[in-house]
């Protein structure tokens, strides 16, 4: 048995009956040259990196993927999240909501819950790519939100910053120890000022 795996666009996805469905297509196709015969397998999904780990959970090697479209991810952190999400395991995120528009400003956005998150109170996440048309790369940002509501409400009018990861325990620690470190080193000089000497201040 042989497998081929590819990640599609979908251009007709403009004319489903309904709005803001996902353009981007997983597909695999399993080949028994033996039996002359093939069998395929697709899905769709609203990001690429959704559409890549789908094929990784299903055989595709996440180190062979070969960019061929003419768009590019923009930055160092829009590989991150796409990092994290190519590897995530299938059970991690658990999607609620998404939406591609097919026209201008050419956004997507996916709500989903983290269930490894180790924001308690923050686990919904909100990935949101934008497309920067004319220099034919886009973004990918993550957002975290306490509950589902918070993220749709984000999601109604996405032009405030989303917001970010609480820092971790340890950095909180190490936050917390440069403050103390600091605060010990004022004390520490104000310790070693010299006493003042009663007998140079007389009364006039």
């Amino acid at each position: 048995m042989a497998s081929s795996y590819f990640v599609l666009f979908d251009r007709t996805h403009m004319w489903n009956d309904i709005p803001g469905q996902p353009s981007v297509m997983a597909v695999r196709v399993e080949r028994d040259p033996a039996a002359r015969l093939f069998e395929i397998d697709f899905t769709f999904q609203p990001l690429v990196a959704m559409a890549q780990r789908w094929l990784v959970d299903r055989g595709a090697e996440p180190t062979r993927f070969t960019n061929l479209a003419p768009i590019t991810a923009a930055d160092q952190e829009t590989e991150r999240v796409e990092d994290l999400l190519r590897a995530a395991s299938p059970d991690r995120f658990t999607v609620h909501d998404q939406y591609t528009y097919d026209a201008e400003p050419y956004d997507t956005w996916v709500i989903a819950t983290d269930t490894l998150t180790v924001e308690s109170d923050r686990p919904v996440r909100v990935f949101h790519e934008q497309r920067q048309v004319d220099a034919d790369t886009y973004t990918l940002r993550e957002g975290h939100f306490a509950t589902i509501d918070d993220a749709r409400a984000w999601t109604a009018s996405p032009t405030s910053p989303l917001p970010q990861a609480s820092p971790s325990p340890s950095a909180r620690a190490a936050a917390a120890r440069h403050t103390a470190a600091a605060t010990g080193s004022v004390v520490s000089a104000a310790s070693r000022l010299p006493a003042p000497d009663p007998g140079r201040h007389r009364a006039r």
